[in-house]
């Protein structure tokens, strides 16, 4: 299917970064609690999108914002007429702040919260323990928490990312929740799309809150995701263009044993373009070469001297794919290193 857009922005943050924009968020007028309705109405959105013919909820709940998420979205389904409760891990009379409001709204709301002391989950389960905070290893009783949802078999859905998943680096901190489906909020974090995130984070939704975009654009990006929507596209090419306008690739390598690598790395300057490609390589490996592509001219060479007379019409060489060590990847190497080309 074709999309008209990106399905998420190109800036990827540090946990740190979020964290400075939510509270400049705050800063500029922007209440914290409301953010926090905000993340769970898009995360209760998203439930009811993913599983549509859901009607029960097991909220698992830390002490932190990331909590408080937890409790809201709880409210929200047992005001839509779900069955509900919250399995609060940890003593949640600690909860404070903005956590603490919406503890209370979950309260009104009449969810039913009990300590967590192994019960069994029921229903979609959410997970609402770590936020972005975490950065040392996963400690009792989050890790024994964590584990009752990865053995749950139920589905799972993550509120800004996967408990005990770095949100930084994407490594897992001793034990991380897999998650069906995770719902992040204000800015991607890093840890959602590196280290071991695609094995943990499942479908992912974004949601922005509703974030000031100048309040955005003035924060820091720790890197950004490279897309078909970003990437630079080449110029279109004239009509009457042939493949003597776009340059003479040369492709030294592929020892006896690594003839793969020679031949991938010029099927990619096909693809990327190339006007004229000859592969010279070891004579065992023409004619793989002509069968995987016949529009390649493909030299066998048994020594340097064969290789200067190829060298002097090219434009650009690539040197080394499957080169090997030994002496006739050597003197290979010595030849192509005295060419006055681009290498």
């Amino acid at each position: 299917m074709l999309h008209s857009k990106p399905p998420f922005p190109d800036a990827l943050y540090s946990a740190a970064q979020v964290r400075d924009l939510d509270a400049r968020l705050i800063a500029a007028g922007t209440p914290g609690f409301e953010l926090m309705q905000r993340a769970a109405h898009a995360a209760w959105r998203a439930i009811r999108r993913r599983w549509p013919e859901g009607r029960q909820l097991t909220v698992m709940a830390g002490r932190g914002n990331n909590a408080g998420d937890g409790y809201l979205i709880a409210a929200l389904a047992r005001r839509a007429g779900w069955r509900v409760n919250v399995l609060a891990v940890g003593d949640s009379d600690g909860l404070a702040g903005d956590a603490r409001s919406a503890y209370e709204e979950a309260v009104a709301a009449h969810v039913d919260i009990q300590p967590w002391q192994q019960q069994a989950l029921a229903g979609i389960v959410v997970d609402a323990l770590l936020g972005t905070g975490l950065t040392g290893d996963v400690r009792a009783p989050y890790a024994a928490a964590i584990e009752a949802i990865n053995e749950g078999g139920l589905p799972v859905v993550a509120v800004d990312l996967p408990s005990g998943l770095c949100a930084d680096t994407g490594r897992t901190l001793g034990v991380a929740v897999r998650a069906d489906l995770t719902v992040t909020f204000i800015g991607l974090k890093v840890g959602l799309f590196t280290g071991d995130a695609p094995e943990l984070v499942g479908e992912l939704v974004f949601d922005d809150l509703q974030a000031d975009a100048e309040i955005i654009r003035q924060t820091p990006v720790s890197v950004k995701r490279l897309d078909t929507f970003n990437l630079p596209t080449l110029a279109p090419r004239s009509r009457v263009a042939h493949k003597g306008m776009f340059g003479r690739v040369l492709v030294v390598g592929g020892d006896r044993g690594f003839g793969g690598a020679a031949l991938l790395a010029t099927e990619s300057t096909l693809r990327t373009g190339a006007g004229m490609v000859t592969l010279a390589t070891r004579p065992e490996h023409i004619s793989a070469a002509l069968t995987r592509f016949p529009e390649v001219m493909s030299a066998g060479i048994s020594s340097a001297n064969q290789l200067l007379a190829l060298i002097e019409p090219a434009s650009v060489l690539v040197v080394g794919p499957g080169l090997g060590q030994h002496s006739w990847g050597k003197s290979l190497l010595s030849a192509a290193a005295n060419a006055p080309l681009p290498q």
